[in-house]
């Protein structure tokens, strides 16, 4: 059995922290979560095959993902950084009836093949990609008065402090606003010297931590969630 490994608070209460994640456990996890995968399974195959970096979230990641839409009864949803669609899938997914999954993506590579893989996945009409900088058509919804449901943001680190921002904006009430990469690989805890994107990352959970417009917890799924739930 693996042992817990626990940590000690300043007022020395012991609490637990975390199962170390093995391969195996890990798989226990999957087996047990995420159900049939066959479609994401050729999308990642795909997206591997034209050369495009595997940096979609992991499995459970996604599965979190779309169920705390059903569990907020989402029926719009904001995503920063598209890449190849998988986390949209699970977005889109776990939208109510009539629910509509806005994705921003740069690459029209990766945004061709998203809309295909929602169009197989039966979610075309769900989602809308769009091809933009994710700031600019962030200022353009904000001008527009739009409100989103969730929005999760997984894009280029360094502009991470102005995503988190212009989330805000488009929230309401009860918005969850989701960061990946939280935990940077474990690097978070490093000095980030010349590392833009490490430092951005640690400058980003800094500030979500004292920002009283939302509820916030790091969760260690994955490479890391930040979850902050707008007040």
């Amino acid at each position: 059995m693996q042992a817990r490994i626990t940590a000690s608070l300043p007022n020395k209460t012991k609490i637990m922290k975390t199962v170390p994640m093995t391969e195996e456990l890990y798989k226990y996890v999957f087996d047990n979560s995420v159900p049939d995968h066959k479609l994401e399974d050729e999308l990642i195959k795909e997206t591997e095959e034209l050369g495009i970096p595997l940096i979609q979230i992991a499995p459970d990641q996604g599965r979190f993902l779309c169920l705390l839409c059903k569990m907020i009864n989402a029926k719009s949803a904001l995503e920063i950084g598209t890449l190849t669609g998988y986390s949209g899938i699970q977005i889109a997914r776990g939208l109510a009836e009539g629910g509509k999954l806005t994705t921003v993506e740069m690459d029209n590579k990766h945004a061709a093949i998203a809309k295909k893989y929602f169009e197989k996945a039966g979610l075309k009409e769900k989602t809308e990609v769009v091809i933009s900088k994710g700031i600019d058509h962030m200022k353009e919804l904000i001008a527009e008065g739009r409100k989103f449901d969730l929005i999760f943001i997984d894009a280029d680190k360094t502009s991470y402090p102005d995503y988190y921002e212009a989330a805000i904006k488009l929230s309401h009430k009860g918005t969850p606003i989701i960061l990946d990469n939280m935990l940077k690989s474990g690097r978070v805890l490093e000095d980030a010297g010349d590392d833009a994107d490490l430092k951005s990352i640690q400058t980003t959970n800094e500030f979500i931590k004292k920002d009283s417009r939302v509820e916030s917890m790091i969760m260690a799924i994955g490479d890391g969630f930040v979850m902050a739930v707008v007040k």
